[in-house]
């Protein structure tokens, strides 16, 4: 395990330049991600009954990749750095204090992220006229590729460490609370596993069975919730964040509050499915 071990001091998190703006890894994950949704939208849209049809689901992406974008970005502000909103332009351009040459845009929240692309579903869907969980239903199975290149991004962009252990697996990872590099959970990679490999076997298991509308979204926002609710344990809470209870993160929060409302959305679906039942 030794090589494994000290991987992570190998890598450098730019990983090519373009004249003086780096691109980091994470960006081209990030954009690989959003390559591999399409991708997979596109080839499930040739299936007999598929809601959308190709040119539908290049509209659909680009109103998708705005809302996880402006969605991630301003979700992360609010929530881990409020003051970059005394400097509106930074959400968009960040520069390095020193030299003033950009630096790369820093810090992007999943759950923002998930809000805006809701929102941006919902303007999508009134707009094509298309019911809205019919298209959830059609976009969730593939979203767990996005997840799995954007975890992927942040281990090779060096971010988001583990907490300390001593198991067999550990890594060599920086951190922004410890100096130096110390053993500690590749916690990237069991979130890449459970959000972006389980998850995605699940709901494509599942969008193969005649399920009621909206139980697909549903599955899929509760099981990102569980998922990310277990691998919080593994990960290193964030610089300042609040603990609830001496130990819930404010990620495992923000999960509980997910898998509340993904419940609740359940019943209300059902109560929805059974009223068009009896009025049928």
């Amino acid at each position: 395990m030794g090589f494994w071990q000290h991987f992570p001091q190998h890598i450098d998190p730019i990983a090519f330049a373009v004249g003086s703006l780096p691109v980091r890894w994470y960006a081209v994950c990030f954009i690989g991600g959003y390559v591999a949704l399409t991708a997979s939208l596109l080839l499930r849209s040739r299936r007999a009954m598929a809601p959308l049809d190709a040119e539908t689901v290049w509209d659909a992406a680009i109103f998708i990749f705005l809302g996880v974008l402006i969605g991630g970005r301003l979700g992360f502000a609010l929530m881990y750095e409020p003051t970059l909103f005394a400097n509106p332009i930074s959400l968009i351009w960040q520069t390095d204090p020193v030299t003033g040459n950009f630096s790369g845009i820093r810090g992007m929240s999943f759950f923002g992220a998930l809000i805006g692309s809701i929102i941006a579903c919902i303007i999508f869907t009134g707009w094509k006229k298309i019911s809205f969980f019919r298209f959830t239903d059609f976009v969730v199975p593939s979203v767990p590729l996005a997840l799995f290149f954007g975890r992927i991004g942040n281990f090779l962009n060096l971010e988001l460490p583990g907490r300390l252990t001593t198991v067999p697996w550990s890594v060599y990872f920086p951190s922004a609370t410890d100096p130096g590099w110390a053993l500690r959970h590749p916690s990237q990679l069991y979130e890449a596993f459970l959000e972006g490999v389980v998850l995605f076997v699940v709901l494509n298991a599942l969008q193969k069975r005649r399920l009621q509308e909206g139980t697909l979204s549903v599955v899929f926002l509760s099981g990102y919730a569980v998922a990310r609710f277990l691998s919080e344990f593994f990960r290193e809470p964030d610089p300042g964040s609040a603990r609830f209870f001496g130990w819930m993160t404010f990620g495992q929060a923000l999960s509980l509050i997910l898998l509340v409302s993904a419940f609740v959305s359940h019943i209300l679906l059902l109560k929805r499915n059974r009223g068009v039942r009896e009025i049928g």
